[in-house]
């Protein structure tokens, strides 16, 4: 929940951020089969407790999703090298799929991740939501980790 009030109140003071986005949506994760469709990811969990406080109504999607992460891949924290990063970045962009082409058509997306390190996951999400026509894609982050 706090982590949801730090992205409302960034959001809030700087609404210039917002003005061209016509979606907020959480970095996509893989749910096993079994998996309920809630609460399992932790960005996810953010952008829904974050559409639950949300007084001004920003632009947030979550359900049905913009894009789906149709599989694991490997974590990119656990890479070491950026050729190692690039192998799981394009694993990842495989990984992606856009449920519904029409609903990011010429559309403006900012997508939530909780850390952002090298910017290979994000950069790959962005990636995949431009071949489906989305026009352009931002991210938003709480952090910043010093790449190793």
């Amino acid at each position: 929940m706090i982590f949801a009030r730090i992205i409302l109140g960034h959001l809030y003071t700087h609404p210039e951020l917002v003005d061209e986005v016509d979606a907020i949506i959480p970095m996509p994760a893989y749910r096993e089969p079994h998996q309920a469709r809630k609460g399992n990811d932790h960005t996810g969990y953010v952008i829904e407790r974050a559409i639950l406080e949300d007084g001004e109504n920003l632009p947030f999607v979550l359900d049905p999703p913009l894009i789906e992460k149709t599989r694991a891949t490997p974590r990119m924290r656990d890479t070491i090298s950026l050729m190692e990063r690039q192998t799981v970045a394009h694993e990842l962009y495989a990984a992606l799929h856009v449920p519904d082409p029409a609903r990011v058509q010429g559309r403006c997306i900012m997508v939530y991740d909780d850390v952002f390190t090298a910017g290979s996951s994000l950069n790959a999400v962005a990636m995949r939501l431009k071949a489906s026509g989305a026009v352009k894609v931002y991210g938003l982050t709480l952090a910043r980790a010093q790449w190793r």
